[in-house]
């Protein structure tokens, strides 16, 4: 049996509104060739962060709680790309293109939104073309944008230019395409948080139930990296690694303050980012890092 890792990270009461006591939140490392630190909390500047992605030495922030759109790097700290004031209001999930765009989604609002590389604002696709709530999206092969609806239970396909067309119709089963992801040979993961199933869309175009465990599975977001899948749980607090022809595995397991992991992306070092919207409504949030423990002697 695998000796478990316990790591309590305690999150102080400055950082919390009218609180009077101080808030513990609990990560489990059921895998202790990693290790889990507290990487930033609200005192850097952000709200409660939803969907964050790393990105050529960055890292990009949909801040759901903040209502904006953020990055973060050692030598700039945080900067506030776009705010509410261009007409979103919930920024759910975030894909950027090589040329450096930034496409993202609003379950509020709804719509498919960018932030191009010149730092110019504008909406590609409106909620009266379909898009009600928005909530997953990946960026095709094609460079098209795919766009996943929780009212509609669909996945639609949107052009640069903003055409919108069905590209997965509510024939497929999808109930709420919460988080995408392509792989390297081209297959399309959704992760379905409402059915608490992880499919697979492959070349074909036929749909594979991959993990459906619906009283201890529910897929919050997914990100491809290295030949494997990470995915977080918010429902049951958990960051699994899917590797193709493999069991599903659990490398921690997070509980009080730190339970609702939400986004979750890998760096070029392969060192895992977790969002965690400890208390939304408050914009309460903070980001853990978890490492392999040889690349933190590494980095020593």
């Amino acid at each position: 049996m695998k000796k478990l890792s316990v790591i309590i990270i305690v999150i102080a009461c400055a950082f919390l509104t009218s609180c009077g006591v101080q808030k513990e939140g609990l990560v489990i490392m059921t895998d202790h060739s990693y290790k889990a630190t507290l990487f930033a909390t609200n005192k850097i500047g952000f709200g409660s962060p939803d969907g964050l992605l790393w990105h050529k030495g960055k890292l990009y922030f949909a801040d759901e709680g903040g209502v904006a759109l953020e990055s973060w790097n050692r030598n700039e700290g945080l900067k506030k790309l776009v705010d509410a004031g261009f007409g979103f209001q919930s920024p759910e999930d975030l894909v950027i293109d090589s040329q450096d765009n930034i496409f993202f989604t609003d379950d509020d609002a709804g719509g498919l939104w960018e932030l191009t590389a010149d730092g110019t604002p504008r909406m590609i696709a409106t909620r009266d073309q379909g898009l009600i709530s928005t909530e997953g999206i990946a960026l095709a092969p094609d460079g098209s944008l795919l766009v996943g609806d929780g009212e509609q239970h669909k996945v639609f396909r949107v052009t640069r230019d903003g055409k919108v067309s069905d590209f997965l119709g509510t024939d497929y089963g999808i109930t709420k395409p919460e988080s995408m992801v392509f792989d390297d040979r081209g297959n399309l993961y959704i992760a379905d948080n409402e059915d608490n199933v992880l499919y697979l869309l492959d070349a074909n175009r036929k749909l594979h139930r991959i993990v459906d465990r619906n009283d201890s599975f529910s897929p919050e977001t997914i990100y491809f990296a290295r030949g494997s899948l990470y995915i977080t749980d918010s429902h049951n607090g958990k960051l699994y690694i899917y590797t193709p022809g493999e069991e599903l595995k659990t490398i921690a397991a997070f509980g009080g303050q730190l339970k609702n992991v939400q986004g979750v992306t890998v760096d070029d070092q392969g060192n895992i980012f977790l969002s965690v919207q400890s208390d939304l409504k408050r914009k309460v949030g903070n980001v853990i890092e978890i490492s392999r423990e040889e690349t933190q002697v590494a980095q020593k």
